[in-house]
């Protein structure tokens, strides 16, 4: 994670105009003081995309959507922030600055490792095309053995590192790259501290080369694919495939193959094809389907799992038809649920995978087949635990089904369970009552083994729950007084002077937002609403401070208006007040009569207190 100064982002907003970053978006036209057009995030036809270039930020009324530049391109590009802010600084020539604890050095470094990255994809590019003896057998290896068009490597960055693989070396070399960058890259076997170029060794001959690229599409790492030319004395001769070592560019668990390229389709297709290996993924590129990934190596990640959810919410899985690609679905399946993706599996036959069935197939005819063919998650577990081939006992029909219910709880919601235990009930036929009531004893037990290391975690859950204020109706006093401080400057610190933070009963959005923003100003942090985004922890907190911004004030009196929300907060503290001390009383005995007293005295100070709500002048 990259942590940037807060003066560069500053800088970077100061010189960067939201109309330029909208523009090759979307075509705009001027309004007045604000820009329209039709929105980038939905298909419509009346323009309700709004830019407000005075204050810097947009407004989608179609999607909900709004922002300042960074969360525009975050929208649009599927980023994440620090890849927004890199995209931006990138495109606008603007210098990146990092906090202290980013040593300048390694940022330096990366630099060089982009670089070095590059020029080696590159190279490997040139050596697959080139007009020589191995160029001419690795291209018919890809189009005769592997089925594959010429095109397709081509637009893939598909490359070949030759058998002399010193040249790669000697041209980094003489582009001045530090030693430190060289040997970190991974392309090299350098050995340890051995600072003498000429001793080290390509870690990539006689290879079929695929690029690993990041969501940026900047490449970091390969994998490169044994070959009948792939020389004995390379260390790695028997392995079918190598890729870079971990690097401070690369970390395989945390990097999905071919997600650069599948982001841009995902609005098209709404879900991911997960396959197992690269040349899976480029072959359904091939024939058609873009939103094809794959991980490095057939155990994916939770990591993984996270960076698909973040760009969609469904996957398709379509992975070998073997044995161990089965094992492989079924391992990624719980994790999958736990990340909030809906899956899908599309079964292959025994010893089946998807670059030779795809292969097979006329592009025209895929997709259609592809979308019959599809079978739930349950339906795919439920076929691996109860197999039709043969007779279970019934230890193994209980086995089976507490390994069901181990994927069923990992998601939190009762309507998903109960359509996974409907599936379990139509395709075993096991009675849906014993069904439901053995669920339930799982669960208990489940419950009472994780209680002792999760009560802490259970208790703040609790905690976060209660105050979520979901069902709770959205007051008008503190959206109206948030509306005043965020648009009239010159009374938010008066507001602040007057309201006590006690006062805001309210748990929702609103609430937690008025009082962030009092204290801010109360402690003399405010720096106005234009620095508003320091402030927000979530995209739903940016939306309502994005509205609140762009509505028009709705008061002719902005003080008078002050005053009275003041007193409505001032009011619904008092009432809370007296309600909690009415209760208090209630539940006193008949010993305890002068604490009966005590509080029915100062439940006639909170009366009289009614009439005196504080004001600003």
């Amino acid at each position: 994670m990259s942590f940037f100064k807060r003066s560069c982002l500053e800088e970077i907003k100061l010189k960067v105009s939201i109309v330029d970053v909208v523009a090759p978006y979307v075509t705009l036209k001027q309004t007045g003081s604000y820009f329209k057009g039709l929105s980038p995030f939905n298909h419509e036809k009346t323009p309700s995309f709004f830019v407000h270039p005075d204050k810097n930020f947009f407004k989608c009324y179609s999607s909900g959507n709004s922002g300042d530049i960074f969360r525009f391109i975050q929208l649009k590009e599927n980023l994440a922030f620090p890849e927004a802010v890199e995209v931006l600084a990138n495109r606008f020539n603007i210098p990146l600055e990092y906090e202290d604890g980013q040593d300048k050095e390694s940022m330096s470094e990366r630099k060089e490792l982009f670089d070095i990255h590059e020029i080696a994809a590159e190279h490997y590019r040139k050596a697959f095309l080139a007009d020589t003896k191995e160029g001419a057998w690795i291209r018919n290896y890809w189009e005769k053995d592997r089925s594959f068009l010429l095109n397709t490597a081509k637009e893939y960055g598909v490359g070949y590192a030759p058998l002399d693989g010193r040249d790669l070396l000697n041209e980094l070399l003489e582009k001045k790259f530090s030693k430190e960058a060289l040997t970190s890259c991974g392309l090299f076997y350098t050995g340890k501290g051995n600072n003498r170029p000429e001793n080290w060794h390509p870690r990539f001959q006689g290879r079929l080369m695929i690029s690993i690229k990041d969501i940026q599409g900047r490449v970091i790492a390969f994998t490169g694919r044994a070959l009948e030319i792939t020389p004995e004395k390379d260390p790695a001769r028997d392995a079918k495939y190598i890729n870079s070592p971990e690097t401070p560019l690369f970390s395989k668990s945390h990097v999905l193959f071919g997600l650069d390229n599948a982001r841009q389709h995902i609005a098209q297709e709404n879900h991911f094809l997960l396959v197992e290996g690269q040349l899976d993924a480029i072959r359904c590129w091939e024939k058609g389907l873009k939103t094809a990934v794959a991980p490095q190596g057939t155990s994916i990640t939770m990591e993984q799992m996270g960076l698909l959810r973040r760009y969609a919410s469904n996957i398709t899985c379509f992975l070998d038809g073997d044995r161990a690609g089965k094992k492989a679905a079924l391992r990624m399946l719980p994790m999958a649920i736990k990340a909030g993706l809906d899956v899908q599996f599309l079964p292959l036959k025994e010893q089946e995978d998807p670059d030779a069935f795809l292969s097979s197939y006329p592009k025209d005819d895929i997709k259609a087949y592809l979308e019959k063919s599809v079978i739930s998650a349950m339906t795919f577990a439920i076929g691996m635990y109860f197999p039709k081939d043969r007779t279970l006992t019934s230890r193994e029909k209980t086995d089976g089904i507490e390994q069901l219910f181990e994927i069923i709880t990992c998601t939190n919601s009762a309507i998903m369970q109960d359509e996974y235990l409907d599936e379990i009930y139509r395709l075993t036929h096991i009675n849906r009552q014993t069904l439901q009531a053995d669920f339930q004893t799982f669960k208990r037990n489940k419950k009472i083994q994780n209680e002792p290391e999760n009560a802490l975690y259970t208790t703040a859950k609790e905690v976060i729950n209660t105050d979520s204020g979901n069902n709770e109706k959205l007051t008008t006093v503190e959206y109206q007084l948030l509306l005043l401080i965020l648009n009239q400057e010159e009374i938010a610190k008066k507001i602040a002077e007057v309201v006590n933070p006690d006062w805001i009963m309210s748990s929702d959005l609103y609430g937690t937002l008025l009082r962030r923003v009092l204290a801010e100003i109360r402690e003399g942090e405010w720096d106005g609403s234009d620095k508003m985004n320091d402030l927000l922890e979530n995209d739903a907190e940016r939306d309502i401070i994005y509205s609140l911004l762009l509505d028009d004030l709705p008061f002719d009196e902005p003080k008078r208006t002050a005053n009275m929300c003041i007193k409505q907060l001032y009011k619904q503290y008092i009432h809370a007040r007296r309600d909690q001390l009415d209760q208090r009383i209630a539940n006193l005995g008949n010993g305890e009569q002068e604490e009966v007293i005590n509080l029915q005295n100062e439940r006639v100070k909170l009366r009289k207190a009614l009439s005196a709500a504080p004001a600003i002048k």
